[in-house]
């Protein structure tokens, strides 16, 4: 850079009534070729792999017409324009305070350490006073050179620039070539004039705020710089500048816009195996020219078969392709939402770009895996929050076969909370202000005119939470002049007879709200909810509920979930904190199991105010399916069993056999597509297994008959599994895939289990160390100890060959680390210092002893400082002969307690507990609302694999409907728990205090012990971080309640547990001593 370049006119960053300067009028995304093979080849961004989603880049840059820019560039990082005006001087005397250095484009310059990254959700970063902006407004300075390919010398060339964050300033060869903003729309200039042959350069300078800033008010880290593509196009000073698709079920319509009055043009179609099926050609007249295509037997573009014919668009010397597919949308009479004329479901996400190394920028080969991760669990939808993606992510969608709610890059959320009535004034409802009314406009223009030949969007959004007002009404004016029949969706348009948008969408709505919004016949629009079940941390536990409402009401279009993928960064410990950050721990790290000494060594990924940034929303962005790598959360699994293709439900019995209804919840394919398995099992047992086959329409209802006698009594439940998996190959999976599964119970009546009675017992010995029933009661059989405190009224031993099973007294609890989900609730139960309640003995009585057993019955209450107890309940417990412990628990709850998080018996086992084996639900952790991706049956872990680690720590490995559980060392010694019926239970290495006293999963040390909890009942997860309070059937809200469970030390080589599992002991005699 030399000390001549022109300083920028810095009040445009405050101007909103300069949109931007120089820059192209929007226009379809496309990249011309020279030639036909050329063409053909770099259409497709899919070749059934992550490599081919790169192709389509390669191939256009070795045609001839595309220059990549992206790479390396020089990056100055300044403080405010001064600084920027001073190094565009080059003023060596304030060199020092300005840092030059190398960075990756496109990225976010807070990633390379260049200011800091900064979470808010709905907070402006800065003051609310628009269009101003601070003066400290940081900038960064890139340059590069870039060779002009001599081919070029005579060509029009275009930069390209696919999205900067925020406003930013184009200089060629030190000349202004245009300003624009719009962080995630594209902006054009034609630099054609500015270039020399040979050796050129680029400069572009960013700011991080401007007057757009305040229309850019996303839920997201708040990052800036070049963080998508920048490429120069080489055009005919004569060419194609933009061209509209228009498809109905059979005919494609082409309109050519030209930058010649008159010229010529040939359109090619091509079916999606490259074989040419019509050729047409036409005069360009007036810039224009219309082409239409009739296919024979044509075939239609859905979700679930994405076919795509592809046209090549030859005129002026350049070949542009732009693949098709044939579908209309449309919305019936009665509301329903529907695709080429067929009702459909939208079972979606909502998905920003993020990447917890990159920023803002997100690869292709990222994105590819997230769509394929969403095919495989099989979402059909994506709403992209709340901004348009990279075009190739369309291109990518339209090819594997997702539809795209298409948002436009607009909220003013922050608008609310700036210390007005809002509503008063004018100035600060942008989107009743006239003078902000172009920006609005130019918005959804350049959205709409870069994706309207994609396929896959069905819908156009108007952006997200920017209230609703005249300039809403005039996107939706602009949409429905380009295209009659687009449909227009906006949530924040919250009166459903609003003539400016197609869908009623609401947001996190409860389920009475869903219900009465469809079960009116007199709502005409189809309902939509464009964010609900909130996906943060561990959860959504409310999905199957949705759905059951989705399917019941044909108006009932579906949702997206909250939301796809955590936002996190990836960072370390800044070394010069660690010493600080360990020291500040002090001796309250070994209570809660943690190491000083691990603290800073590994990477992590942190959340709002890791960096210092103030304001900031802490972990609230820490909200999705997958985790910032893409790998699954349960949240996701319970999603894609909750919406897969087939749902089975039961229909009786006919001549002792069980029948079921199987319902086809496709849209379009027939289930012969897939195969569908089935077995007759016990947790146990396999009894009968088969292939059904199953011819089914979509949307309808097929009865089948299972070719089996069932008992009429059984020791272990009886179940039904379906599977239903791929029966072809596709892009996204291979044959045999598992898309979901079904599991039903058998009606066979559960026998009263086996008992073993205490005549049969070895003899008890049972001494006191005190008198008057306290001390310490020792109760010892053939191989194995046990002490009770009598005062305390709890086990301080018990001992089992000679090994102690106990490291510390059980207790029973009533806290749970909270969710994410629990965030309204945990106000409640840490306002009445639940977190700190602890169990208080308050008698302990002797009730029998004799030669094969002794009773004890002890009373307690749970409770807090200030406040009364919480529950105050009694446990009759019997020592037998066997070694086993049996707990029968009556409890009540006082009446101001609301909801409980949990109740259960807590006991402490030593190191080397690591065996887990049980009966219930799983694998995975379950939850009474949340256990739809789990199976009834027999499953075995380790209590470190129980563990899930989420960003913010919170509870954790739950099992919902146990029968039994047996936790045990490598040598198989352990204890075996049984529920009457059944209970629910974890295993793991932390205590709640260990996860609710954490901030970062990075700061959990696990303890070489194991924490078992033996649950009554644990309250549901629900998605009330932003969602509805969770529903009263999932809430721990009774007041009275009574459970029982037994404990017993085993070996497990030597131990039937499956016969032990169902063998309870009983009482048959009274001998005294």
């Amino acid at each position: 850079m030399t000390e001549f370049m022109k300083t920028p006119d810095f009040s445009l960053l405050e101007n909103p009534n300069v949109l931007n300067r120089n820059k192209e009028p929007a226009r379809a995304w496309y990249i011309p070729y020279r030639c036909r093979c050329s063409a053909l080849s770099g259409a497709k961004m899919i070749n059934g792999n992550a490599v081919g989603a790169v192709q389509a880049n390669i191939i256009a840059e070795k045609n001839g017409r595309y220059k990549l820019l992206n790479g390396d560039w020089d990056f100055i990082y300044c403080k405010n324009k001064s600084e920027v005006a001073a190094a565009l001087k080059g003023m060596p005397e304030i060199s020092g305070s300005i840092h030059k250095d190398k960075i990756k484009v496109p990225s976010n310059w807070q990633m390379y350490g260049y200011d800091v990254p900064q979470y808010v959700n709905s907070f402006y970063p800065i003051p609310l006073d628009p269009p101003h902006v601070p003066y400290d407004n940081p900038a960064g300075i890139y340059y590069r050179e870039f060779q002009l390919p001599e081919t070029w010398n005579k060509e029009e060339i275009y930069l390209n620039f696919e999205g900067v964050d925020t406003y930013f300033y184009v200089y060629i060869n030190e000349e202004f070539a245009g300003a624009s903003q719009g962080a995630h729309l594209p902006s054009e200039f034609r630099i054609t004039e500015l270039l020399c042959p040979g050796k050129n350069t680029i400069t572009v300078i960013v700011f991080k705020w401007a007057w757009s800033t305040y229309l850019e008010d996303q839920d997201f880290y708040r990052l800036s710089g070049i963080f998508r593509d920048v490429y120069l196009l080489a055009r005919n000073k004569d060419h194609v500048r933009d061209f509209e698709v228009k498809t109905s079920l059979d005919t494609i319509q082409v309109r050519l816009e030209s930058t010649a009055e008159y010229g010529a043009a040939t359109l090619e179609l091509y079916d999606a195996d490259n074989r040419l099926l019509s050729r047409k050609d036409r005069m360009i007249k007036e810039k224009t020219a219309e082409f239409h295509f009739t296919p024979e037997n044509p075939i239609r573009w859905t979700a679930e078969s994405p076919y795509l014919y592809t046209i090549l668009i030859h005129a002026y010397n350049e070949v542009i392709p732009v693949r098709v597919g044939l579908r209309t949308v449309s919305i019936s009479t009665d509301g329903e939402f529907m695709i080429n004329g067929v009702p459909v479901k939208l079972k979606g996400v909502n998905r920003h770009d993020t990447n917890p190394d990159t920023g803002h920028y997100t690869p292709l080969r990222t994105i590819l895996k997230e769509l394929l991760l969403m095919k495989q669990h099989n979402i059909n939808c994506i709403r992209t929050s709340h901004y348009p993606n990279p075009p190739a992510f369309l291109r990518m969608c339209d090819e594997l076969g997702l539809y795209v709610i298409d948002e436009t890059d607009l909220e003013t959320h922050g608008t609310v909370l700036g210390g007005h009535e809002y509503g008063k004034d004018q100035s600060l409802m942008f989107t009743e202000n006239p003078e902000w009314r172009n920006a609005f406009i130019d918005r959804i223009e350049r959205m709409y005119e870069r994706d309207k030949n994609c396929a896959s969007v069905v819908m156009i959004s108007l952006g997200n939470e920017s209230f609703y007002g005249e300039n809403h009404r005039e996107m939706s004016r602009f949409v429905k002049k380009r295209d009659p029949e687009r449909i227009v969706h906006y949530e924040r348009c919250e009166n459903p007879a609003e003539d400016a948008i197609d869908v009623y969408s609401r947001m996190y709505s409860s389920l009475s709200f869903v219900e009465e919004y469809c079960a009116n016949d007199n709502n005409k629009k189809p309902f939509f909810l464009c964010e609900y079940s909130h996906a943060m941390g561990n959860g959504p536990g409310d999905l199957q509920d949705y759905w059951n409402l989705f399917y019941k009401y044909p108006k009932a279009v579906g949702g997206c979930v909250w939301e796809w993928a955590d936002h996190a960064v990836r960072s370390v410990e800044d070394p010069a904190k660690v010493p600080a950050r360990r020291a500040a721990y002090g001796d309250a790290m070994p209570q809660y199991g943690q190491n000083k000494e691990s603290l800073g060594t590994e990477p992590f990924f942190s959340y709002g105010g890791w960096f210092g940034d103030t304001p900031n929303d802490a972990n609230f962005c820490v909200d999705g399916l997958v985790s910032p790598d893409r790998e699954p959360s349960t949240g996701l699994l319970e999603l894609k069993n909750v919406i897969a293709p087939v749902q089975v439900e039961d229909a009786g019995t006919k001549d002792g056999k069980p029948v079921y209804y199987i319902i086809n919840r496709y849209d379009f394919t027939d289930l012969e597509e897939l195969n569908i398995t089935y077995r007759i099992k016990t947790p146990s047992k396999v009894y009968r297994q088969g292939t059904l086959f199953v011819k089914c329409a979509p949307h309808e209802t097929a009865l089948v008959t299972l070719d089996f006698t069932f008992p009429e009594f059984s020791f272990e439940e009886f179940f039904v599994e379906f599977r239903y998996c791929l029966k072809n190959d596709t892009v996204w999976a291979e044959a045999g895939y598992e898309l979901g599964f079904t599991q039903r119970k058998l009606p066979v009546m559960q026998t009263v289990p086996e008992t073993e009675p205490t005549s049969l017992m070895p003899p008890l010995s049972v001494t006191f160390s005190g008198e008057n029933q306290s001390g310490i009661l020792q109760a010892e059989g053939e191989d194995f100890k046990y002490c009770f405190d009598l005062d305390a009224g709890h086990f301080t031993s018990m001992c089992f060959n000679g090994v102690e099973m106990l490291n510390a007294p059980p207790h029973f609890t009533i806290y749970r680390a909270p969710t994410d989900n629990d965030r309204y609730i945990r106000g409640v139960w840490n306002g009445n210092f639940m977190h700190l309640a602890k169990e208080q003995p308050y008698a302990c009585r002797i009730l029998e002893v004799n030669r094969k057993y002794v009773t004890l019955l002890a009373s307690y209450s749970i409770a807090a400082p200030t406040f009364m107890p919480f529950v105050k309940y009694s446990v009759l417990w019997v020592i037998y002969g066997s070694g086993e412990i049996g707990a029968g628990v009556t409890a009540e709850v006082r009446p101001g307690v609301t909801v409980l998080p949990r109740f259960g018996l807590e006991l402490e086992m030593p190191a080397g507990n690591e065996q887990l084996l049980y009966s219930g639900f799983g694998p995975g952790s379950s939850y009474r609302d949340m256990r739809h991706y789990c199976k009834k049956g027999i499953h075995a872990s380790t209590v470190t694999a129980e563990f899930t680690p989420y960003i913010f720590p919170q509870e954790t490995g739950n099992h919902f409907g146990t029968e039994w559980a047996v936790i045990s060392d490598m040598e198989g010694r352990g204890l075996l728990i049984k529920g009457m019926p059944e209970f629910e239970f974890s295993a793991l290495h932390y205590t709640a205090a260990d996860l609710d006293t954490t901030q970062f999963a990075k700061d959990l040390q696990p303890r070489k012990e194991t924490i078992v909890r033996i649950d009554y009942k644990q309250t549901g997860i629900g998605s009330n971080s932003c969602g509805p309070e969770l529903l009263p059937e999932y809430r721990f809200d009774e007041k009275q309640f009574c459970y029982s469970f037994t404990i017993k030390p085993i070996f497990t080589e030597s131990t039937d547990i499956l016969r032990e599992s169902r063998t309870l002991p009983g009482i048959t005699e009274e001998t005294e001593i």
